[in-house]
């Protein structure tokens, strides 16, 4: 019996070492909080690997500011420090111009089934679009919305004149600073960590993000309008390193396509679920606040607005390249816009 019992000990300790010597830990870095839309993704991303290689392979999720900034973790993928990112197509800008495209207001519009449509299936996003990722060494897996973007402000804005001296913090792309700066705002590109002190410091006027990251961030604190101009989703993006993702076996490529799928659902119901719930906790908690809809007529002045921002577009894709490749990039810009409107468009009659 007492060899029996050292047998199995034996046999044990082999087992363990030879199951850590094939477990892996795959790092995923978000530029969100535990709580918010791409944490959700990120967590249900994990549990599925975890599950799919009988917990051979395990998920690290670093959660805002464990790695950097929003800019800092793009790289770390970019390179293969980490192997997956999650970020919004705003912070994208400076490594595929490209992409800034999902940034334009009024383009994929406010309606959540319309724009999942877009977002999950685009053949122009995961092929024209994707393929600049890959410029990059990135490896385009997903996009989803994470609920209409919301401005913040201490007065109501319905115009263009009401955005006059009005500081509101921006992404650090450049499609997002030129939008408000159209609108007629003065736009001031903040790290989200820095908005709160920032708002109350009055340094900045406004903001503008789903309702759900407003309630999580507490800046509904500071804020005593939040407006909804029926102008666009906050998109976010989830990529890989492209050159380790090719390194896979097709099973492990496999697996990650199960979790893509399985955590943008989750991610869906999610921030449906979530964002009406924090509007009505803010509503509860501040009801003082004044929440403002703009009227189609009020609109309407904003999207005319935004339409010049698609020649902005094309000059900001075309300035990032050289010598013969401007021509080439710009109508590569042009192509990606045009399809995706028409993508939008097609999707509205679904």
């Amino acid at each position: 019996m007492k060899k029996l019992l050292v047998l199995l000990f034996t046999l044990g300790i082999s087992l363990g070492n030879a199951s850590a010597i094939q477990a892996e830990t795959w790092k995923f870095a978000s530029e969100e909080d535990k709580g918010d839309v791409q944490a959700i993704y990120a967590q249900k991303f994990a549990d599925v690997i975890k599950q799919e290689s009988d917990g051979d392979i395990k998920v690290r999720v670093y959660y805002y500011g464990q790695l950097g900034t929003e800019n800092d973790i793009v790289e770390l993928a970019a390179n293969g420090t980490i192997q997956f990112v999650s970020v919004g197509t705003g912070h994208l800008g400076s490594y595929v111009p490209e992409v800034q495209a999902i940034s334009l207001p009024y383009v994929l519009g406010t309606d959540e089934q319309i724009i999942r449509e877009v977002l999950t299936n685009s053949k122009t996003i995961y092929g024209d679009l994707s393929d600049k990722f890959e410029d990059v060494n990135l490896k385009l897996l997903s996009m989803l919305s994470e609920g209409e973007m919301v401005w913040g402000a201490n007065k109501p804005i319905r115009s263009p004149e009401d955005f006059s001296s009005h500081k509101i913090r921006t992404f650090t792309s450049t499609i997002p600073v030129e939008t408000y700066r159209v609108f007629g705002a003065t736009p001031t590109p903040l790290s989200w960590g820095e908005v709160y002190g920032s708002l109350q410091l009055k340094t900045i006027d406004g903001m503008v993000n789903p309702i759900y990251f407003i309630y999580n961030a507490k800046w509904h604190e500071v804020q005593t309008h939040l407006i909804f101009p029926g102008q666009q989703p906050y998109v976010s993006t989830v990529s890989t390193n492209n050159e380790w993702y090719r390194s896979l076996n097709s099973e492990k490529q496999l697996m990650i396509k199960k979790a893509v799928a399985e955590a943008e659902q989750a991610a869906f119901d999610y921030q449906i679920r979530i964002n009406q719930e924090h509007l009505d906790r803010i509503l509860e908690e501040r009801p003082s606040m004044k929440i403002v809809m703009l009227n189609e007529e009020e609109r309407s002045r904003f999207e005319v607005l935004a339409k010049n921002l698609h020649e902005t577009y094309y000059d900001v894709v075309e300035n990032t390249y050289q010598g013969s490749e401007k021509v080439a990039a710009r109508k590569g810009a042009q192509t990606i816009l045009r399809n995706l409107l028409e993508e939008v468009e097609a999707a509205k009659q679904l």
